[in-house]
């Protein structure tokens, strides 16, 4: 069964099924469109619009748009990224999750690479958590995601705390995920764990003045988008020199931002070596991230495009509002020089070798699967029904 927008259709009904699938290309192009014009409207008229940087207010910290990004020379400087890899396995009456983190630190001097190090070590042994207490699948997906990013914070932690570095980049957001998901004690005990992790680590880098930061390289997020709709277009239908035609033409494609990820719009805005003004994490952080106390306030954002061929990264970052400008732009610069090395891929070098060396195999649990099944009575059935049809 194919299902889209307008309802499902059998993937046997190959005529319906064509027809679907040229609708959603359309849809497609479409919106592409509107957010290309909407883009080139912009750039256009960016030099007659000066946003407000009202942090109270609206969130903003910049007045500008769009700022260009110059790479910082990577002399005696060490970089370390974190990154994390997992696999789960749902079984008839337990759960199995294989974790292991990876921190990856570059020693960089006169603009090479001169040594590269691992913590806790190149390739270590994965852990294996299992699972007995009953928990739908939904749950069972939080516990995940919890448990990894605590093994990612464990490894962030103890690099932080015990080598001497410029720079932590961690592999996604620099704050918890899962809030007010986690249902069951377990997950929410386990959620505590994740905050005390995360402001344990905003207050080392602090005081070390180690430049903490997050990428996030495939954000979902619409926070951007939707200041854009609200604050910044407005804005510039009424203080623009644009044509009647033009404005008209505006009001008519706004509307995509309404179903618009950042990303999607900002691939149109942003040119390779630019990125957006900084904003705060969320538009009330003592509500959303209520649970990080005073570092709530502190936490911001922007997006960045570091090179051609590939889409626009967040990257969020801790800075007080004194510092905030200064910060950005350092961080900009750095993980541009670490991601020059390749056209196509945004990412900072260092944490695409921690990815490499975090990932784990499917194959893993697998066998750890067989050796608890090797140890049970033959009549013991460990697979779920849905993988292990008889035909």
């Amino acid at each position: 069964m194919f299902t889209a927008d307008g309802g499902s259709i059998p993937l046997t009904d190959h005529q319906n099924l064509e027809n679907k699938l040229g609708r959603i290309a359309e849809r497609i192009k479409s919106q592409g469109k509107k957010r290309r014009f909407l883009a080139e409207t912009l750039k256009k008229a960016k030099n007659q619009i000066e946003i407000s940087a009202d942090e109270e207010k609206s969130g903003i910290v910049e007045s500008e748009l769009v700022h260009p990004v110059q790479e910082t020379p990577l002399e005696n400087l060490v970089i370390a990224g974190v990154d994390g890899g997992v696999l789960s396995k749902p079984l008839h009456g337990l759960d199995l999750i294989l974790l292991r983190s990876v921190g990856t630190v570059f020693y960089y001097n006169e603009e090479e690479l001169k040594e590269a190090d691992y913590h806790p070590s190149e390739r270590p042994i994965p852990q294996l958590i299992n699972i007995h207490e009953p928990m739908d699948s939904r749950e069972l997906d939080i516990r995940v995601g919890l448990e990894r990013q605590l093994v990612e914070l464990d490894c962030a932690n103890e690099i932080a705390n015990n080598r001497e570095i410029d720079a932590l980049m961690l592999d996604g957001s620099i704050v918890p995920q899962y809030v007010n998901h986690a249902s069951s004690d377990k997950s929410r005990e386990l959620y505590k764990k994740l905050i005390n992790s995360f402001t344990n680590l905003y207050q080392t880098c602090t005081e070390k003045e180690i430049l903490l930061l997050g990428a996030v390289k495939d954000s979902r997020s619409a926070r951007l988008a939707n200041i854009f709709q609200k604050k910044i277009f407005p804005k510039l239908i009424e203080n623009s020199d644009l044509s009647s035609d033009e404005l008209s033409s505006l009001n008519k494609n706004m509307d995509v931002l309404t179903n618009s990820r950042d990303t999607a719009f900002l691939d149109y805005l942003l040119e390779a070596g630019e990125r957006t003004f900084v904003f705060n994490y969320a538009e009330a952080p003592a509500n959303l991230l209520e649970n990080l106390g005073d570092w709530s306030n502190r936490i911001r954002a922007f997006y960045m495009k570091p090179v051609p061929y590939d889409r626009p990264v967040r990257v969020e970052f801790i800075s007080n509002q004194k510092d905030v400008v200064k910060k950005t732009n350092r961080i900009a610069s750095l993980v541009t020089s670490l991601s020059a090395r390749h056209e196509a891929c945004a990412l900072p070098s260092v944490l695409i070798e921690a990815d490499a060396r975090a990932a784990l195999a499917k194959e893993e649990i697998s066998i750890l699967r067989d050796k608890i099944a090797d140890q049970l009575e033959p009549s013991t059935l460990l697979d779920l029904r849905r993988e292990r049809r008889p035909f």
